[in-house]
């Protein structure tokens, strides 16, 4: 079959690329049944949003949105490889790809700095709202600037066989025109990119040191208190100790009444010194348990977008790469060049995982939604 037309020619590919189109429609539908119920569960059953979890349903929605835009978008190049023709769509689409998929990762670099204020700064003022709400708009900006150039880098493009001698068009990089401004925006993204990374790599390696000290420095202070309550002491020693450290100096008589009174009160200050303690180690256990959940999405955003930026190198590389692919290697690459969009889906998995409070609310939410208990 040496002679066909372009839409065959598309056809053939489309057929090879079913798996792709498949694990496509699977990705959009995990990725927006779950982060609806993120958004759910913190609009209905975790109505006030605190501190640890502010930028939880808002990473949610952009992931939402990435998920659906650019999932839709990916099946609809693999229904047309070469017989994109619509270059100002191709540009448009672009544009709104890298703006959507900028804003979710300058987030979790937001997320990375809170944590690393709440965990290796604890007795400093914690990120206000105002400066979340700023650092938030700081992250659409910016995710505009590095998305702007992207309709001069994309465009549709001849996609030449060379198996048959024809030419399609596809929605790829421009290979004419502008090739400074080109090189020089790729340079700057990359640049970013290992930024981003390696702010992200320092800061969480911070926060490991920080709380492995911390986790030392309980299970020290732990086996002081199992050694201190193996000691028996008398009455008038509790009382005593009382008077000297809470401010408390009660004369001890052969009164009974007296005796029951002191030993009251040594009680009720211990109880209030255990309950504060208490408090303070789950509160402190609590940010370790959301450090470590941010810090496994964290990892999986890197090792998902690591494939599809070495991809991108090999792109810049060798400008035939998308044409020369056989259509057996096709689909394996193009898995490989969309694996990207598992980071916006795996995040409900893993809060569900790993927080503990997520995961009975959601119980909560979908046990009345089921029951229809609204």
């Amino acid at each position: 079959m040496d002679n066909i037309t372009v839409s065959q020619w598309n056809d053939m590919i489309t057929k090879t690329l079913i798996p792709n189109i498949v694990i496509l429609s699977i990705y959009v539908v995990l990725g927006t049944c779950g982060n609806v119920l993120v958004l759910s569960v913190y609009s209905f059953q975790m109505k006030g949003l605190s501190d640890e979890r502010y930028f939880i349903p808002i990473l949610a929605v952009f992931d939402m949105v990435v998920t659906i835009y650019c999932g839709l978008f990916l099946i609809i190049q693999c229904f047309n490889q070469v017989t994109f023709s619509n270059n100002i769509l191709c540009k448009t689409a672009q544009f709104f790809v890298g703006l959507t998929t900028f804003i979710p990762i300058l987030l979790l670099l937001i997320i990375a700095v809170q944590r690393y204020l709440k965990v290796c700064m604890p007795y400093k003022p914690v990120m206000s709202l105002r400066v979340k709400r700023i650092a938030l708009i700081l992250t659409i900006v910016i995710s505009l600037i590095c998305a702007f150039p992207l309709p001069f880098v994309y465009g549709s493009v001849p996609f030449h066989s060379v198996n048959y001698g024809i030419n399609g068009t596809n929605c790829g990089k421009l290979k004419e025109g502008h090739q400074l401004a080109r090189a020089v925006y790729a340079i700057v993204i990359g640049f970013l990119a290992v930024a981003t990374v390696t702010t992200l790599i320092v800061l969480y390696s911070r926060i490991g040191c920080t709380v492995y000290r911390q986790f030392k420095l309980n299970k020290s202070n732990s086996n002081r208190v199992e050694v201190g309550k193996s000691e028996t002491k008398t009455d008038d020693e509790k009382v005593s100790e009382v008077g000297q450290n809470g401010g408390i100096q009660t004369p001890v008589t052969s009164d009974g009444d007296s005796n029951i009174s002191n030993t009251n009160i040594v009680k009720n200050h211990q109880t209030t010194l255990s309950g504060s303690k208490r408090r303070q180690k789950s509160n402190r256990r609590i940010t370790h348990k959301l450090t470590i959940m941010f810090f496994v999405i964290t990892l999986v955003f890197v090792l998902s977008y690591l494939p599809k930026v070495v991809l991108l190198i090999i792109e810049g590389l060798y400008e035939d790469f998308w044409e020369k692919l056989s259509n057996t290697r096709r689909p394996g690459v193009m898995f490989i060049y969309q694996m990207f969009i598992i980071n916006n889906i795996v995040n409900p998995f893993i809060y569900a995982f790993m927080d503990i409070k997520f995961r009975k609310e959601a119980t909560l939410f979908l046990d009345r939604v089921f029951h229809c208990k609204f």
